[in-house]
């Protein structure tokens, strides 16, 4: 996919942007949109990577709109709950989905009878963002390296475990990619949310976990789970003494969660364009743009179809990791 006409923003380019934005009229001006409150469902828990984006994301919109934007969490089923929530809502603009690869890239291959098509019952509107993983560990396995934890791990395969979000989560997807990659016996605890997936990791409960890193960093910081590489193919700017897994030894390794915000697949054309405006101008704020950076979220706009081929992509390639790995939901 090509990259390059999406804005991935830093503070100066924020900045910019968000004096240019601050002349452009208001397109709710043009439609009447929106005309009553508008819901942000996030089909997870909260005080994950896409809780966090989305209610930014709503007090920026609220103060364009002029109308309450609420977010409601709806967790379960990889997602899949929440997001059959908004498929079948009035496709008036006024219930979006935070979404991610997770739910228009991986379930698919992963679940036999998706409640919803993310293709046809979908309409996107634009990327918000990406994060990065990290691979952690607690202090008590004697694993400095990638190298030291792949040898563990073959030496007593299926003794150590790892905590992931939940069943078919890109966190699950990812570490399953890395067992698949160098051939281990990793064992699955799967928890409903991040939040408890860290908090086990850092008790000692379960011994690892790929996580996001914006729910990892204070814990890495602080020495409570020790890093020991991170998912994207650059060193990160938060974790700069972290290396990659793929300079690691696990060649190709890469995996980045982006998300992004979606309506139902009927929604009309001009209300989509007109929403994609406003949350561009929305995220390009340099208060939205650093508050996520210094969470690990980089903040990556895009246009509706820019967004579509991206899941398109990504279906593709975490399809055929998936089936060439055999992985399933437990």
């Amino acid at each position: 996919m090509d990259l390059k006409p999406i804005a991935c923003l830093n503070r100066r380019q924020a900045l910019a942007l968000a004096a240019a934005g601050a002349v452009m009229p208001a397109a709710a001006q043009s439609t009447g949109f929106p005309t009553k409150t508008v819901r942000i469902i996030v089909p997870y828990t909260t005080g994950g990577s896409n809780d966090v984006i989305a209610r930014l994301l709503a007090q920026q919109l609220q103060t364009q709109w002029g109308q309450p934007v609420v977010v409601e969490n709806r967790p379960g089923a990889a997602g899949n709950i929440g997001s059959a929530e908004v498929a079948k809502a009035a496709p008036d603009g006024h219930t979006l989905l935070l979404t991610n690869i997770n739910i228009t890239s991986m379930n698919p291959a992963l679940i036999p009878n998706m409640p919803f098509d993310p293709q046809k019952d979908f309409a996107p509107i634009s990327l918000l963002g990406t994060t990065t993983l990290a691979l952690v560990v607690h202090p008590s396995v004697p694993a400095n390296t990638v190298i030291d934890l792949v040898n563990l791990a073959q030496k007593e395969p299926g003794k150590l475990n790892y905590a992931s979000s939940g069943n078919g989560s890109p966190q699950h997807m990812s570490a399953e990619m890395f067992k698949a990659m160098t051939r281990t016996q990793i064992t699955h605890v799967p928890y409903r949310g991040a939040a408890p997936a860290v908090a086990d990791v850092v008790a000692g409960q379960v011994q690892m976990t790929v996580g996001v890193v914006n729910q990892l960093i204070a814990h890495i910081r602080s020495g409570r789970v020790r890093a020991l590489g991170v998912t994207s193919r650059k060193r990160l700017a938060q974790l700069p003494e972290v290396p990659t897994l793929d300079e690691s030894g696990v060649r190709g390794y890469e995996s980045e969660i982006w998300l992004g915000l979606a309506a139902p697949g009927a929604t009309p054309a001009p209300l989509i364009e007109q929403i994609n405006q406003d949350v561009r101008r929305a995220m390009s704020n340099p208060e939205v743009v650093s508050r996520l950076q210094g969470q690990g979220i980089d903040v990556l706009l895009s246009t509706p179809a820019q967004m579509r081929q991206r899941s398109l992509d990504d279906l593709k390639r975490w399809g055929d990791i998936i089936r060439t790995a055999g992985i399933k939901l437990e």
